[in-house]
C-alpha cells in the first residue's frame, strides 16, 4: 500500500509511505530554495512519487496533516453563505450541514473519495494535527509502548497533548487546547525579541543564558504553573489570539519595554525576559512529562511538535524526568507531519502492525558519485578522488580547516546530521567568529554543535548513562574538565547541543571525526549546517558548489570529490 502524506504551512513538506516504510520524505524549502516554504508541495510531492517509481492516480491514499472537520461543527454567528469559488463547495458544505446539527458535533476524522471518470477515485484522509505529531514520534521509535508527548502553537484545538502507544496503537489521555499553548507563548516573545516568530525561537534559546534571573517568578505567574493543570497561560499578557498584527498585549510593553529593534544590541532587561521565558518552558514541559508518567507509568518517553525542538528542555527532561529512555522524533516541527499523516493512516485507519525503526533521518534527495562529477566538470573545477576522503577531511578540520561536507541523502529534519554540514575544529573558541565571519554570518550569541563518537560522549558529556542523542535534539553540559578542550562548542552556560554518532549509522561521519580525533585527541567536530544565513540546507551538488565557492569554506567533499581553493 502507497501512502502520500502532506503537510502544508509552516516547513511544507511530502512523504511517501511503502507497506508503513518511509521511502522518501522531503521539505519543499529543500527544493525550492525558499527557506521555512509555506507554499503547496508541488516539488515535494513530485520527488517523493518519483523515488517511489509511481504516480499519484497509483497511489492508495493521501494523507494530510490536518483534519478541518474539527473546524466545521459549530455554527457560527455570520458564517458566509456564499462562495467565492466552485471549490469552496468542498469544505463550506460540510460546514453549512455539520452547523445545523442540533447541538454541535465533535468529528475526529474527514475522509474525502473523489471519483475521476476513467481513472482510479482519489481518496484523501484529513489526520488531526496533533495524531500526525504523536504518529512520528511513536511508530519509528525503538520502544514497543512509550508515553506520548506532543506540544506546539496549536493543531486545530489542541496545543499539547498526552498520550500512550502501545502494540494496540495510540490512547490519547489529555489535550490542552489554544489559547493555552507554549508555542504561542514562546513565539510570541520571539517577536517581542525582535527575531522571526515560528523561525526565530532557536535563537531565544542562544540568547537566553546570558540574562539572568530577575523575572523567572514574574514568567512563572504569566504561566500559570501549577499542579492541575501544569500551567495556565494569563492571557492578559499577549495577543496572539486575537485578530491584531501584535503578539504581545500592551500589558507585556508596559512591563518590559517596547519590541527589541532587529540588529540592535540586547539590552539587560530582554535578556532577562529570554532567560525567564527559557526557564518556565523548560518547567512546564518538565511538568507534563511528569504528570504523563503518573498517567502511563511507562519507562520510556517519545515527543514530538514546534515545541519539542527546544533541545534544552529536551536534555533536562532526560537528566531529571521520571523516564529510563527518552526518544524525540528528528523532525519534530511540522515538516514531520506529514510522515505522521501516512504513519497514523497505515497502522491506524488500516490497521496495520508492522513497523519499521528508523535508524537515521536521511531521507531525502540523495546524488551519486557520478552526479558529483558532473556538477563539477559543468562548472570547470578540478578536483582530486582520495582514497579515504573521510580521513582526508578529518586531517584537515584538525589543520584549521572550514569544510564543506556532502554525502549520501540529506536529512529530513532542520538539523545537519552529516550529510549536508559543514565541519570545524571546535577546540578554540575563536572558531565560532571565524566561522561565523567567513561563512555563517549569523548572531554571535548563537552556539555551534558539537558532534561526537557516541562510544565517547559520556566521558565528555554528563548525561544518563546509555542515553545516545543521534538527532542533536538535547542539550546536555560539558563536562567541566573538557570545556576549555572545546571552546569552540560549548556554550556560555557550559553545555552543548550535541550529537552522538554511532558508526552504523553513518560510516563516513563516523570515520570524519574518529580521524580528527586521532590527529588531535579530541573525538569531537564543530557541526553546522551546510548553508549561509537565511538559506535552505544544501540540496544539490550545485546548491554546495555555489555555498563552498561564495563563502570562506576552504574545502569540498562532494562524495568522492574534494575541491580546494589553493
Amino acid at each position: 500500500m502507497d501512502i502520500l502524506g502532506i503537510s502544508f504551512g509552516i516547513d511544507t513538506s511530502a512523504c511517501l509511505v511503502r507497506d508503513g516504510r518511509v521511502i522518501a520524505a522531503v521539505l519543499e524549502e529543500r527544493l525550492s530554495r525558499i527557506k521555512h516554504d509555506r507554499s503547496w508541495p508541488a516539488r515535494a510531492i513530485a520527488w517523493c512519487l518519483e523515488q517511489g517509481g509511481t504516480t499519484l492516480e497509483q497511489v492508495d491514499e493521501v494523507a494530510f496533516f490536518w483534519n478541518p472537520a474539527l473546524q466545521l461543527d459549530f455554527p457560527q454567528p455570520g458564517r458566509a453563505r456564499t462562495y467565492r469559488h466552485h471549490g469552496d463547495y468542498l469544505h463550506m458544505v460540510p460546514a453549512w450541514l455539520l452547523g445545523a446539527l442540533k447541538g454541535g458535533v465533535s468529528s475526529p476524522g474527514l475522509v474525502q473519495t473523489i471519483e475521476l471518470e476513467g481513472r482510479k477515485p482519489l481518496t484523501i484522509r484529513y489526520v488531526t494535527h496533533h495524531l500526525c505529531h504523536a504518529a512520528v514520534a511513536f511508530w519509528p521509535s525503538p520502544f514497543d509502548e512509550a508515553a506520548v508527548l506532543t506540544a506546539d502553537g496549536y493543531g486545530e484545538r489542541a496545543a499539547a497533548t498526552l498520550g500512550r502507544g502501545d502494540a494496540d496503537g495510540y490512547t490519547g489521555l489529555e489535550s490542552f487546547d489554544y489559547p493555552n499553548s507554549l508555542g504561542a507563548m514562546y513565539a510570541s516573545v520571539t517577536g517581542w525579541l525582535g527575531f522571526r516568530p515560528n523561525s526565530g525561537e532557536g535563537k531565544v534559546m542562544g540568547l537566553a543564558p546570558y540574562g539572568d534571573d530577575r523575572f523567572v517568578p514574574l514568567f512563572r505567574e504569566i504561566l500559570g504553573l501549577g499542579e492541575d493543570p501544569p500551567f495556565d497561560i494569563d492571557l492578559s499578557w499577549f495577543e496572539y489570539f486575537l485578530d491584531t498584527p501584535r503578539r504581545v498585549s500592551r500589558k507585556f510593553t508596559d512591563a518590559f519595554g517596547p519590541a527589541a529593534v532587529p540588529g540592535e544590541p540586547f539590552t539587560d532587561t530582554q535578556k532577562a525576559v529570554a532567560f525567564a521565558l527559557q526557564a518556565v518552558t523548560e518547567e512546564a514541559l518538565l511538568a507534563l512529562a511528569n504528570r504523563l508518567h503518573e498517567q502511563t507509568g511507562l519507562p520510556n518517553l517519545v515527543m514530538s511538535g514546534g515545541v519539542i525542538m527546544n533541545s534544552c528542555a529536551n536534555g533536562r527532561i532526560e537528566r531529571e524526568g521520571p523516564y529510563d529512555r527518552v526518544w524525540i522524533q528528528p523532525s519534530a516541527g511540522d515538516g514531520g507531519t506529514a510522515v505522521g499523516a501516512a504513519l497514523w493512516a497505515w497502522h491506524m485507519a488500516h490497521g496495520r502492525t508492522e513497523r519499521h525503526r528508523w535508524q537515521h533521518d536521511y531521507l531525502g534527495p540523495g546524488y551519486s558519485d557520478e552526479d558529483c562529477r558532473a556538477a563539477l566538470r559543468k562548472g570547470g573545477w578540478s578536483w582530486t578522488e582520495p582514497d579515504d576522503v573521510a580521513k582526508d577531511a578529518g586531517e584537515a578540520v584538525a589543520r584549521g580547516e572550514l569544510v564543506g561536507w556532502f554525502q549520501g541523502r540529506c536529512e529530513l529534519g532542520a538539523r545537519a546530521l552529516g550529510n549536508r554540514s559543514i565541519v570545524a575544529d571546535p577546540r578554540k573558541g575563536s572558531n565560532k567568529d571565524v566561522l561565523n565571519s567567513r561563512v555563517k554570518f549569523r548572531e554571535a550569541f548563537r552556539p555551534f554543535a558539537p558532534s561526537v563518537l557516541e562510544e565517547r560522549a559520556e566521558e565528555i558529556f554528563e548525561m544518563p548513562s546509555g542515553a545516545t542523542v543521534p538527532y542533536m535534539q538535547k542539550v546536555h553540559p560539558v563536562r567541566p574538565e573538557w570545556q576549555d578542550r572545546l571552546g569552540a562548542v560549548t556554550h556560555v552556560d557550559g553545555t552543548g547541543r550535541l550529537q552522538t554518532v554511532h558508526a552504523a549509522a553513518n560510516p563516513g561521519w563516523h570515520a570524519l571525526i574518529a580521524a580528527f580525533g586521532e590527529a588531535t585527541g579530541v573525538p569531537v567536530v564543530l557541526n553546522t549546517s551546510f548553508n549561509v544565513r537565511g538559506e535552505p540546507i544544501v540540496d544539490t551538488p550545485d546548491d554546495a558548489i555555489r555555498c563552498w565557492a561564495t563563502t570562506g569554506l576552504d574545502r569540498l567533499v562532494l562524495g568522492p570529490c574534494v575541491v580546494t581553493k589553493g
